[in-house]
């Protein structure tokens, strides 16, 4: 990517104490004065955020964020903060580091800020000696944290003094910098201002990160659901066909409710983000905020959200001062639209000994975490691999928690923000791995849980065969019956398969067995069927009923029923419908008689069929069936008629066994 492309794409930031002087600087450097508001001109402070395109040496251009810097709107600092890449810390030559300066440093470094600029203020008015003891003081400040060594460059907004250095500085600094918010995913605007334009209808701002808004696009206002299209888009008061993430923007929402789009929701694509009030992630505790035993009650803030929170440790029972900690956060109220890698700050409700209320930060892990608790050794270590922001182990670690269950592919999506292309990618990577298995119908598996389940279906097949020697297989249905009731149908087709594949099971039409099994008669049920077949060939074409059989024989119904299926499945005898089981040689006679009949004449009525058949109503309409199941014959009103030259050629009998 070209400099200018990118640095395009970036977002400058401003930090520091009160009064130092930010705004000033920024209309000197843009000619932009981003105080916008009465009060703001009444004041002469910032209250609001205020933006600003920055063109820069070389033809490059970003997009400034002016952030109030007193420490009762540190919220909105924060909610401007975030979605910046590079800092422009104000530290005015006559104060140098103040409280509010500490806090925003803090604060920068627990959004992962990591490059900035320091500009000396208010030079023009302060005698040298003192400006280089504010610089000392800014660089003592900013060593030993992500920000050392940024350039500190002396100006004075009223003389223009030091402006084009800092132009300079400032495109150097973006030259080195790469984007810190996310730049592929569903596209995800904060909302930090709505209002209504004459004439257009709603209209929200914001910072875009993720993927690019078009206008035409389909969105979702996250949480609370309202739907609508994008009417309109503008950067820096230019309409644009398209907004590239990165870039502030205002976008015009055709059929979305001004009431529906509060600051901290966040504009998306349906159905692209779940909205959380629980979310796992690793938090940096500040070391001047002071020890906390158990959960603790904080302020939440995460994009243009805020909300009140509790912060449970995990795998620590307290934060301590400079640590480093995992942690739950429950958040109260309206769900928070979140996705791992976001980054959030936590403040507390009194004064730390920096005299701001900042206590810590830091990313989001997990934005569905598991219920467990928080002394679970399994969830610290989920945990610490989520914390390697790498695709497939994050994917990894959410599927092999789904269990048995698996999980659909949108959750995941859902759940990572991955972009589809990515996803798909690091999904195939597991499945190379043998990590994770595709069970079709859009959902993935654990390798471990799916051999758990092909396990308990072995196990199922093995009890099945003991209690049920006789019959050929189980019916799937009732092997999947088997499992416990989270397992969802296509991980249990799919552990078929695969047991199929490696010779474990034999899977016929809607039976399944183990391989090796093949079905046995004990001696007593070798008794009985030889009876059986003596008896169906006496009987010929008036074989007797089930019941009947049963009685005279001395079985149970349910276990002749199995006996006479065995039989019929060897081929020695043919079923019928209304349980109706006839000799085999008996059948293929009559069929004969049948096929020699209509060869001769070409029709056949019900009467004379009966007649021919030479038996009572009670298996002549049966057997006349059983033909016309057979393909043998076709009805046509009161008579038949063989169906085909073939079926005839054939005797119309099934070219496997009989049904």
């Amino acid at each position: 990517m070209s400099p200018d492309r990118r640095s395009a794409r970036l977002v400058l930031g401003t930090a520091g104490h009160i009064d130092h002087g930010k705004t000033a600087l920024i209309r000197a450097l843009t000619g932009v004065d981003t105080d916008r508001l009465p009060e703001e001109k009444a004041r002469g402070i910032t209250i609001d955020l205020g933006f600003a395109p920055l063109d820069l040496p070389g033809g490059l251009r970003a997009g400034v964020v002016d952030v109030p810097g007193h420490e009762g709107l540190v919220r909105t600092m924060v909610s401007g903060a975030t979605g910046i890449d590079l800092v422009l810390l104000v530290v005015a030559a006559d104060e140098g580091v103040m409280p509010q300066t500490r806090e925003h440093v803090a604060i920068c470094e627990l959004l992962g800020i990591e490059r900035g600029v320091v500009a000396l203020t208010k030079c023009d008015a302060t005698a040298e000696d003192m400006a280089d003891l504010a610089a000392e003081d800014a660089a003592e400040l900013l060593s030993g944290t992500s920000l050392a060594g940024a350039p500190v460059v002396r100006v004075s907004a009223l003389t223009g003094e030091g402006i084009d250095a800092l132009r300079d500085a400032l495109a150097k600094a973006f030259a080195a910098t790469e984007a810190r918010t996310p730049r592929t995913g569903p596209p995800r605007l904060s909302i930090d201002r709505s209002f209504a334009a004459r004439g257009f209808g709603s209209v929200v701002t914001g910072t875009l990160v993720g993927g690019p808004l078009r206008i035409g696009d389909a969105v979702e206002i996250f949480p609370g659901g309202a739907r609508g299209r994008v009417r309109g888009l503008q950067s820096h008061g230019v309409s644009v066909e398209h907004a590239e993430p990165g870039s502030r923007c205002a976008v015009n929402l055709q059929s979305v409710d001004l009431e529906d789009l509060a600051r901290g929701r966040v504009v998306s694509a349906p159905g692209a983000l779940a909205p959380t009030r629980s979310a796992d992630a690793r938090v940096d505790w500040l070391e001047v905020a002071p020890r906390s035993d158990g959960p603790t009650a904080v302020e939440f803030l995460a994009g243009t959200a805020e909300r009140r929170a509790r912060a449970a440790p995990i795998g620590a029972d307290a934060f301590r001062p400079g640590s480093h900690a995992y942690a739950r956060l429950h958040i109260e109220g309206e769900a928070v639209p979140l996705l791992p890698g976001d980054r959030f700050v936590l403040r507390g409700f009194a004064r730390t000994a920096m005299g701001g209320s900042t206590l810590g930060g830091g990313v989001i892990l997990d934005v569905a975490p598991p219920h467990r608790r928080r002394s679970d050794p399994a969830l610290l270590r989920d945990l610490e691999l989520l914390a390697r922001r790498e695709p497939a182990t994050d994917l990894r670690v959410r599927i092999r928690r789904s269990g048995l269950a698996g999980v659909p592919i949108e959750a995941l999506r859902r759940e990572t923000g991955l972009a589809p292309e990515r996803l798909e990618a690091a999904l195939h990577e597991l499945g190379d791995a043998r990590g994770a298995v595709d069970t079709g119908g859009g959902s993935w598996i654990d390798a471990d849980a799916l051999a758990e389940i092909e396990r308990r279906m072995l196990d199922a097949l093995d009890a099945y065969h003991a209690a049920e020697p006789l019959r050929p297989g189980m019916p799937r249905a009732s092997l999947r019956g088997r499992l416990p009731e989270n397992v969802k149908r296509q991980a249990a087709e799919k552990a078929i398969e695969r047991l199929t594949e490696r010779g474990a099971v034999a899977a016929e039409g809607d039976l399944v067995r183990r391989s090796e099994h093949r079905p046995r008669l004990e001696a007593a049920d070798r008794a009985t069927t030889r009876r059986l077949l003596e008896e169906a060939q006496a009987a010929a074409l008036e074989p007797s009923s089930l019941r009947e059989w049963a009685g005279r024989l001395g079985v149970e119904t349910a276990r002749l029923r199995d006996l006479l299926a065995h039989l019929e499945r060897d081929g020695r005898l043919v079923r019928a419908r209304g349980d109706l089981w006839f000799d085999r040689d008996a059948v293929d006679a009559l069929r004969s008689r049948v096929v020699a009949h209509l060869r001769e004449h070409g029709a056949l009525a019900t009467p004379d069929y009966k007649a021919l058949i030479g038996t009572t109503r009670r298996t002549a309409v049966p057997l006349m069936e059983l033909f016309d199941a057979e393909r043998l014959t076709i009805r046509s009103g009161d008579v038949r008629k063989l169906r085909s030259a073939d079926s005839a050629e054939r005797g119309g009998r099934p070219s496997g066994k009989a049904g």
